[in-house]
């Protein structure tokens, strides 16, 4: 998913005709790559679109196009990750008023759970995680992590 200001904070992605997209998954199926686009005017005629209804911090349409694997280069996955209090978070998405769209890593003691769900009236996943926006002010120890994907 991209930030507004063009970086990224999570997901697959790889370089295809000289552009930048999204992948749906960097293992290639029968030699091809799923390229994405969330959201926005559908890139050309060729690309399939699929629809998502209530997708957190998501928009719900998204279109998708296979491309030969081998024409894909600059394969790599990005996570973000920061401290919400004393919670670890991992970034999802960023909103255009500038709020980050986090859910909570690994386990987390349901009274800090219940607290974020408080505080910034976040949802809980069963007793899984919990998950909502936040001012970006909020977070601290921001850290964007690259890995490169062998081809």
């Amino acid at each position: 998913m991209w930030r507004t200001n063009g970086s990224k904070l999570r997901g697959t992605y790889g370089t295809w005709q000289g552009h930048e997209w999204e992948l749906w998954s960097s293992a290639s199926d029968r030699g091809y790559l799923t390229l994405v686009q969330d959201g926005g005017e559908q890139p050309g005629q060729d690309w399939e679109r699929l629809d998502f209804p209530n997708r957190f911090a998501r928009t719900p349409v998204r279109f998708y196009k296979d491309v030969d694997a081998a024409s894909v280069s600059d394969v790599h996955s990005v996570r973000a990750t920061a401290r919400l209090d004393s919670v670890a978070v991992e970034l999802l998405a960023e909103d255009g008023e500038g709020r980050l769209a986090v859910q909570t890593l690994g386990p987390v003691p349901p009274n800090f759970m219940d607290r974020l769900m408080e505080e910034f009236e976040f949802e809980r996943y069963e007793n899984a995680f919990v998950f909502g926006w936040v001012p970006s002010h909020a977070l601290v120890d921001i850290s964007i992590e690259r890995t490169e994907i062998s081809e």
